[in-house]
């Protein structure tokens, strides 16, 4: 029997293989300083805000420059590399698709600012396609508390257990079981962690989301 009615997408990992973006944006940010972060601390940072992001930045690497600058600099940076063109990650435009003809409301719930979620949205060619785009700013914590998926799912006023998240981070994944959600841990981006225990299925492909799941 289907159990849920909304499905709530992350955005980077998820619907556009842009993860490896964030770490080129920091490391355009620190090369001004002679610093770079590694692919290991960027994997440690999957699916974290822009806050605690240069928290962890500034005490392992102590950039000598303003927090708020760098920050500034590193908004900048992203809305550049997010506004370039991109592809979707296979089977996003053909599961969004089939959601709207039955009529199953659609979130973007991302640690990204809002412009960042605009940019890219615009970029793939999939604003339009949600019912409700939430970010990190909009909410008191970030993930992996999980307020950013309660406030999707209220947005478009469904019971938070009736929600189905799409997420690709451990740090997603928690927080979408916080908020007592279906969590669905997606593999398909080139950033894409092992099976996560903490997940209620994982997928490797997005065309292998059973449908019969959903109302």
């Amino acid at each position: 029997m289907a159990r849920f009615r909304a499905v709530i997408f992350d955005m980077d990992g998820v619907l556009a293989d842009s993860e490896p973006l964030y770490l080129q944006g920091i490391n355009e940010v620190l090369k001004d300083f002679g610093m770079a972060i590694t692919e290991d601390d960027h994997n440690e940072l999957l699916g974290a805000a822009v806050g605690p992001t240069w928290d962890f930045i500034f005490e392992k690497y102590s950039p000598p420059a303003s927090y708020d600058e760098c920050v500034s600099r590193y908004d900048q940076t992203m809305v550049k590399l997010l506004s370039r063109p991109h592809e979707p990650l296979p089977g996003v435009r053909e599961l969004l698709s089939e959601l709207k003809r039955r009529g199953i409301p659609r979130a973007v719930a991302s640690s990204s600012w809002p412009n960042w979620v605009k940019a890219l949205l615009a970029s793939t060619g999939l604003d339009g396609c949600f019912n409700v785009a939430v970010s990190s700013a909009e909410v008191e914590n970030g993930k992996p508390a999980p307020d950013i998926f309660l406030h999707a799912a209220e947005a478009m006023h469904v019971e938070p257990e009736r929600c189905v998240v799409i997420e690709d981070s451990r740090t997603g994944v928690i927080a979408a079981k916080a908020a007592g959600m279906y969590a669905v841990q997606l593999r398909a981006a080139s950033t894409a962690l092992p099976p996560l225990p903490e997940a209620d299925l994982a997928l490797d492909r997005l065309s292998d989301l059973p449908l019969s799941l959903l109302e």
